[in-house]
C-alpha cells in the first residue's frame, strides 16, 4: 500500500469515528399550553429574551393570542416598544383594529424619534378606515333585516358592514316575531347582535289597511295590464296562425292548378301565397313566445312576492318608535 493510499484510509477512518461520536442536535422545546403559558408568564425568573422567544414560536403557529401575551409580558420585563408594534400584529391578525391601533398609537408616542414612523402612521390611518361589522343573528335563519330603517337584501344570519358610529337593528320573522337592538360601534368593530326569543323592543307589527288597500289597487292594475298583454299577444299568434294555414293551403292549390293546367294559373301567384304564409307563421312563432314569456314573468314575479313581505316603515313622535307595515 503506497503513502497515499494510508492517509486516505486514515482520514476516512477518522471521519466515521468523528461522525460516530458527534453528539445529536437537541430536540426542540414544546410548546406551552395554555396553563403552562399562564404559569410560565407569571414566573418572576422569567426574562423578557426568555418570554419574547415563546411568543415568536407562537406567533409562528398562529397562537396570536399567546403570542401577544407573551409580547406584552416580555415588554413589561424589558420595556422595549418594538414589541408594541408586534403586539398590533396579533391583534391585527385576529381581527382587532381598535387594539392594534391603540398598541401602534402607543409607539409613536414612546418612540417619538421611531425611523418609521411614516410607515406606522400609514398603517394607523389605514386602519381607521375600517369598517365595523353587525353580526346579526336570530334563533330561526331566513329573518328580513331592516339597518337604519332600511330592508338590506341579507337574511339572517348575515354579518353587514356599516360605518363607524350608532345603528338600528330591526328583525322581522314571518311578521310575528319583532326585535330590535341599537348599537354604537367603532371602527373594525364586530359586534354580536343574538335576537332570541326574550328579545325585547318597541317595534310593533299591525296591518296597514291603506298600506293594504294601495298594494292591492296596483297589484290589480299591474295583473289586469300584463293579461291585456297576454291576451293581445296571444291574439296575434292566433290570428297569425290562421292566416298562415290559409295562404299556406291557397299556396298548395295555386301549385296544384299549376300543374294541372300551366295556363289557368302562374307559379308566382303560389309563391307569393308561400312567402306569406311563412311570414304568418313566423308572426304567429313571434307572438306566441311574448305572450308566454310575459305570463310566466309576472307568474314568476308573483311567487317571489308572496314569499317575501313586503316592508314599510312609520316614524311616530321622536321617532322613537318604529311601526313595521306588512
Amino acid at each position: 500500500m503506497t503513502a497515499v493510499a494510508l492517509a486516505l484510509l486514515l482520514l476516512g477512518l477518522g471521519a466515521q469515528a468523528s461522525a460516530q461520536v458527534a453528539p445529536a442536535p437537541p430536540e426542540a422545546t414544546p410548546l406551552p399550553s395554555e396553563a403552562e403559558l399562564v404559569e410560565f408568564l407569571a414566573n418572576p425568573s422569567t426574562t423578557a429574551a426568555q418570554a419574547y422567544q415563546v411568543g415568536v414560536r407562537l406567533f409562528e403557529v398562529r397562537r396570536y393570542a399567546g403570542a401577544e401575551a407573551a409580547w406584552l409580558r416580555s415588554y413589561s420585563l424589558g420595556r422595549d416598544p418594538t414589541l408594541l408594534v408586534a403586539v398590533a400584529d396579533t391583534r391585527q391578525r385576529r381581527e382587532d383594529e381598535p387594539g392594534a391601533v391603540a398598541m401602534l398609537e402607543q409607539y409613536l408616542v414612546e418612540r417619538p424619534n421611531a425611523p418609521d414612523r411614516a410607515s406606522i402612521e400609514a398603517r394607523i390611518a389605514t386602519l381607521l378606515q375600517s369598517h365595523a361589522v353587525l353580526a346579526v343573528r336570530s334563533e330561526q335563519p331566513g329573518h328580513a333585516i331592516l339597518l337604519d330603517g332600511v330592508p338590506v337584501e341579507k337574511k339572517t344570519p348575515a354579518d353587514l358592514e356599516v360605518e363607524p358610529g350608532t345603528h338600528t337593528v330591526v328583525v322581522v320573522g314571518e311578521g310575528r316575531h319583532v326585535g330590535e337592538k341599537t348599537v354604537q360601534v367603532a371602527y373594525g368593530e364586530v359586534a354580536e347582535l343574538d335576537f332570541g326569543p326574550g328579545t325585547t323592543s318597541e317595534v310593533t307589527v299591525e296591518q296597514s289597511e291603506e298600506a293594504t288597500l294601495q298594494a292591492q289597487l296596483a297589484i290589480e292594475k299591474e295583473d289586469t295590464t300584463v293579461r291585456r298583454a297576454v291576451i293581445s299577444t296571444g291574439s296575434v299568434a292566433a290570428a297569425a296562425l290562421v292566416t298562415g294555414t290559409v295562404l299556406g293551403f291557397m299556396a298548395l292549390q295555386e301549385e296544384q292548378s299549376y300543374r294541372d293546367d300551366p295556363s289557368l294559373a302562374t307559379a308566382d301567384k303560389g309563391e307569393r301565397f308561400a312567402l306569406f304564409a311563412d311570414l304568418s307563421f313566423g308572426l304567429a312563432a313571434l307572438s306566441a313566445i311574448t305572450s308566454f314569456t310575459l305570463f310566466m314573468t309576472h307568474k314568476n314575479k308573483r311567487k317571489r312576492e308572496r314569499e317575501t313581505a313586503g316592508l314599510q316603515i312609520d316614524t311616530r313622535g321622536a321617532g322613537a318608535t318604529v311601526t313595521l307595515k306588512f
